[in-house]
Parts: structure tokens; sequence; C-alpha cells
């Protein structure tokens, strides 16, 4: 009785509802036609049913009248039998474990060397040595014509000369070690960029979020790295790596960053695609860090970074999609830097790069900041009203916009109680570093002491309010650590 209740309960919710169709229609056109390729393989699918499955997934995907509710579904790939939910849910189940296994098959095809280091790695596992003998030959070609000596090229080196040392020690002349020497170099290359790497990215996490990591043996493998450098000084993927650790937690001294702009400006090429945005993101956020700092200097080169990005495709994800993190931070800046016209042009030319559940939150906010910048305050306050919070870092943006946009338009009061509650969420925030609570807490004082001051502008003579304008400017300027200190710096400017 409960599995007869269920199917009518069920049979007519809509076939769309299914993950397997949603992950079907969020492929594009070529990716559909390369599983539609897959599933119809007899080498990986031999299930009449699932095949069919995916013709009417295909054929109804555009439909006007959407996908078929799921006891329709059913009818045409079971035409003579009763609804059967169960029996439905299996061959979508079927059909959903091959669009994983194309997932997995699509990723292994993209991987420099795979194919043929497991061909090598069978072939010496079933003794077909000839092959082995021939193929390894073609192996050792294609790595040394590969262009990037990055941890991929270390890793297959790795795994190349394990084979080739074990077979030189099982069928060959054990006096001759220079495989098994191989061996152990590369393991420790490998290891070393990819240590360096994750080190960079969990540094990196622990400043953006109040986080902590055991990084365990580290430190001796730094000092071990520094002692030996000359050793490793031609390997551009750990000098690479080991730069942007040292811009990351050595931030105080310049040259770091000198040394990430030089890798950008003249080394690109030695890099592969991943490093390369490694080697990118470095140089920008460590710009983002020193602007947030006060240091007004890193924002015009921070905005050419971020140009660059865009002409190159660095700043881009897949060529074609852009973080909405990515995106404010440079549409921000083009305001801050009164580069309107290029900035409108960025708004409206990436909001379709966006991510789409979120595009038109980011997308509003934006122009919002925009509008304000333009000083088109009542416009900027309509778009904001239409801006939801998703996220600690979204409030913080859009409470700051508010923030400025009431200073603007001289409403005090909106303005006193928008710093009190917006101090108090700082404190009580556990997702925000010290650091940046500190940052901050320094500008909401100090926007408290500016707000107070135009208030009362008009009880005090024109040199008074100057000096008092003055003496403020030289507090917020001698704080190193205010968030937005640049605004603060400019408001505090007499006005005609």
């Amino acid at each position: 009785m409960k599995k007869y209740l269920t199917t009518e309960l069920n049979k007519n919710e809509p076939a769309g509802q299914s993950k397997i169709i949603r992950y079907v229609g969020d492929l594009s056109p070529k990716e559909r036609e390369h599983f539609y390729q897959f599933v119809n393989s007899p080498y990986f699918n031999q299930h009449e049913k699932t095949r069919e499955l995916l013709d009417l997934i295909l054929a109804n995907l555009d439909h006007p009248n959407g996908m078929p509710e799921r006891d329709q579904l059913f009818k045409r790939l079971f035409p003579r039998e009763p609804f059967d939910e169960q029996k439905l849910h299996n061959v979508m189940s079927y059909l959903k474990k091959l669009y994983h296994r194309f997932l997995a098959q699509q990723f292994y095809e993209k991987q420099a060397f795979q194919e043929q280091l497991f061909t090598l790695e069978s072939a010496y596992e079933k003794s077909k040595f000839p092959l082995f003998n021939n193929r390894i030959k073609a192996l050792e070609k294609s790595i040394e014509q590969h262009p990037h000596r990055d941890s991929n090229f270390h890793l297959t080196s790795y795994r190349l000369n394990t084979l080739l040392g074990f077979y030189q020690v099982d069928f060959g002349d054990r006096s001759k070690p220079k495989a098994l020497q191989k061996v152990i170099d590369h393991l420790d290359r490998y290891y070393l960029i990819e240590k360096l790497r994750t080190s960079c990215q969990l540094t990196a996490n622990m400043m953006l979020a109040n986080t902590q990591y055991d990084f365990g043996f580290f430190e001796e493998l730094l000092q071990y790295l520094r002692s030996h450098f000359d050793q490793y000084s031609d390997d551009p993927s750990i000098l690479m790596h080991y730069t942007i650790l040292m811009s990351l937690v050595d931030e105080g001294n310049p040259q770091h960053y000198e040394a990430l702009k030089e890798m950008l400006s003249s080394k690109m090429h030695l890099f592969g695609s991943d490093e390369r945005r490694d080697l990118y993101s470095a140089a920008t956020n460590y710009c983002i860090r020193q602007s947030n700092l006060g240091q007004s200097e890193y924002r015009r080169e921070l905005f050419e970074l971020y140009q660059k990005g865009l002409t190159t495709g660095l700043l881009l994800t897949n060529g074609a999609l852009i973080s909405e993190f990515d995106y404010k931070n440079v549409a921000m800046l083009g305001c801050s830097l009164k580069e309107f016209n290029w900035t409108e042009q960025f708004i409206q030319e990436y909001r379709e790069s966006l991510p789409a559940h979120r595009r038109e939150n980011i997308y509003n906010f934006n122009l919002a900041n925009l509008y304000y910048n333009k000083k088109m305050y009542n416009e900027a306050l309509t778009a904001l009203m239409k801006v939801q919070f998703t996220d600690v870092r979204h409030r913080l943006n859009t409470n700051m916009l508010i923030l400025r946009t009431y200073f603007a338009l001289r409403d005090t009061e909106a303005l006193l109680s928008l710093i009190e509650t917006f101090r108090i969420y700082i404190i009580r925030n556990r997702k925000l570093t010290t650091v940046e609570k500190k940052g901050y807490t320094n500008f909401l004082r100090f926007s408290k002491n500016l707000v107070l001051l135009r208030h009362h502008a008009s009880t005090f003579s024109r040199k008074s309010l100057q000096e008092k304008l003055e003496t403020l400017r030289q507090k917020i300027d001698a704080t190193p650590n205010v968030i937005n200190k640049h605004w603060l710096l400019e408001e505090c400017e007499i006005q005609n």
C-alpha cells in the first residue's frame, strides 16, 4: 500500500525537478552533444532505456511547454506499463551515474601525460615490455618538450622514473642509478611546489577570515629551501610560489611585490595557466591589502592590473565568467579613480558574466556605487533598495555605501543611527579578523567625528572649522589601519 500511495502522490511532479535533468540543462550545446555520444557509446553504456531517457530530456529541454510530468515521462519510456515511480527513479539514477562518469572522463582527457602514464603503468603491470620500452621513449620526449616546469611536470617525471627505475632494478643494470636519483629529485621539487602553493593559499585565507592552520614542519622546510636556494633558483614554479608566500608573510617589504610584477611582465611564458592565475591573483591581492591599509598609490596600480586581467583573460574563469568579488572590486576601484565611462561600460559589459543566481544583486550594488560616485544620490539609494544581504562581505560593502550616501545627503540622524548599529555588528561578528575589526571601527569612529563636525559647521567660523577638520585629517592619516581611509581624507577637505 505504501508503494502505491507514494506513486500516486509523486506521479504529477514536474520531471524538471530531477537533478539529472538540471545537470543536462546546465551543459553547453557542445557538452550536450559530447554527453549524448558518451551515453550512446556501447563501451560506457548498454542500457537502452537510459539512452531513451536522454533523448527525451534533450528533446524537451527547450520546448515551450517544458519537461513532461513524471507520469508522462514514464509512459514514453514504458508505454505498456502502469506508472512505477521506483522504475523511473532507477533509469534516472543510471543516467545520473553516467553523467558523473562523463565529467570524470572529460577531466581526465584534459590532463597532460595521464593517458601515456596509464598506458605505461598498465604495460608494466601486464609485463608487456616491448610496448613499455616503446612508449616510455615517447613519454620522455613529450616531457622534455613540455614548456612549463610546474608541479605536473615534476609529478609526471617522478612517476615515469619510478617505472623506469623499477624496470632497471628488475631487468636491467642495477649499477646505473640515474633513474632512481631522478625519482627523488622530481619528488622533492613536486612536494616543494605543492607545499609552497598550499601554504600560500592557507596564509591568504588566514588573512581574509578568522582562521588558523597547522602548517606542520613548514618552518624547517623553509630553512632547508633558503639554505639550498642556489639548487632551486632555476625552477620558476618554486621561485614564484616562494615569492608569493613572502609577499604575504613579509608584505611590509615591497621588493617581493616588485618581483611578482617582474614575473607578470616578462616571465609569464614560463608558467602554465593555473600558475599564471596564482601569480596574477597574488599581485592583485597584494595591491588590495596595501590599498586597504591606506597606501593610496597602489590603487592606480591595481586598476591597471585589473585592466590587464580583463584583456588577457586572467581575471575570468574559463575565459568567460567573472567572480562577484572581482566584479565589485573592479567597479568600485574604477569609480574611486573617477574612471566613470570605463567603469559604466565594464558594469554593463560583464553583467552577464556574473554567476546567474546572484547576478542582479551584484549588478544593482555596483550600479548604486556608480550612481553615488557620479553624485546621483537618490538613484544610488533606489538601486541599493534592490540589494539583499547574502554574506558578511556583501553586508559590509552595502552598509559602507549607504553610510557615504547618507553623508552626501547630509542626513545626520540616519548617519548616526547607522554608524552605531554598524559598529555593534562589527564588534560582534566572529568571521572578521582582529585586524579587519580594527580597520572598520577606526573608520566608524572617524566617520562619527566627521559627521558631527559637518553637522555643527554653522557654529564655527570658517577658519575654526578648517582647523578642526585639519586636526581630524592628521589623526586619520597617522592611523595605520583605517578602512576606506582615502574617502575620510577627501571629506576632511574644507568645501566652498
